[in-house]
């Protein structure tokens, strides 16, 4: 059996991590502030800590996954305090250097990107620090993702101003494609990496992609109501107002064979909406 310690794993992926490593063959430790109420399965330790104050773990596990490192100091500490075979950090598909270039692959390069302000720059030290490190790790690079519970306003925001009648406005022309991933589909993916120890970086994302105008489109068809669409130009690209519409109007598409090649499959954008709007959203709206 192997022990996997879990930084973080409270909110939104982590949870859904946590019932899938449960169906395994693994000893499975989680270590958070304890600040959010959770039910985790029988046979789960939690350690109530907090990772800027220090990890204070003496034992060794096979793998840590590290859920919630913002900066390349959280990683180093990670790295110099816990004692581990392979580690599996949760990073972003917003590393990448901004560019015009489609789709982003694994090899693309990291960098800034603006749009993505300090949560770039913070990722990019994270995985910068895990390159320089030489030890045996993985980093996951989700897209933007959708789930129930989602603690990103964004399913809930949506469907809401539908529901209402209120009008959505698009950033630009709404015009952008973009991937979605479903927070399911994360975490049997950081499931099977940590399972097979499966060392790289590996892009996260559905597998086709749709517009701004398209999304809103296709969750009004869920619940029957024709949503009412505007657009603001000033908002476009990296001038994008969060309180106005959760996603940029920027093209955000990133190639996911590496995943696909191990077996993973995506469920794709019209099923998981469906499936989450009649499970959460029409209950929270």
């Amino acid at each position: 059996m192997q022990k996997i310690l879990v930084i973080g794993g409270s909110r939104f992926v982590g949870p859904a991590l946590i019932q899938k490593l449960s169906a395994g063959n693994f000893d499975i430790t989680v270590l958070n502030r304890g600040l959010i109420h959770s039910d985790y399965p029988a046979g789960v330790r939690f350690i109530k800590g907090d990772r800027n104050t220090g990890f204070n773990i003496q034992e060794h596990f096979d793998i840590v996954i590290d859920m919630c490192a913002y900066t390349g100091a959280h990683t180093k500490r990670a790295l110099e305090e816990l004692r581990f075979d392979f580690f599996v950090h949760m990073s972003t598909a917003a590393v990448y250097k901004k560019t015009e270039i489609f789709p982003l692959t694994e090899e693309s390069p990291i960098g800034e990107w603006p749009l993505w302000g300090d949560y770039n720059k913070g990722k990019v030290e994270c995985e910068r620090v895990l390159a320089a490190s030489k030890i045996k790790f993985a980093a996951i690079r989700p897209v933007y993702i959708l789930g129930p519970n989602n603690y990103c306003d964004r399913e809930r925001f949506i469907y809401s101003k539908i529901k209402r009648g209120d009008p959505i406005i698009l950033p630009g022309n709404g015009e952008a494609l973009v991937q979605f991933v479903f927070a399911e589909d994360v975490a049997k993916s950081i499931a099977l990496i940590a399972d097979k120890q499966l060392a790289g970086v590996f892009n996260c994302a559905g597998d086709k992609a749709v517009t701004l105008k398209g999304l809103v489109e296709e969750m009004g068809r869920i619940m029957e109501l024709k949503p009412k669409l505007r657009y603001n130009p000033k908002t476009d690209g990296g001038q994008f107002d969060i309180a106005e519409f959760p996603f940029a109007n920027a093209n955000l598409l990133c190639d996911n064979a590496k995943l696909k090649n191990m077996g993973v499959v995506f469920t794709s954008l019209q099923t998981g909406l469906q499936e989450d709007y009649e499970s959460y959203y029409r209950h929270v709206i």
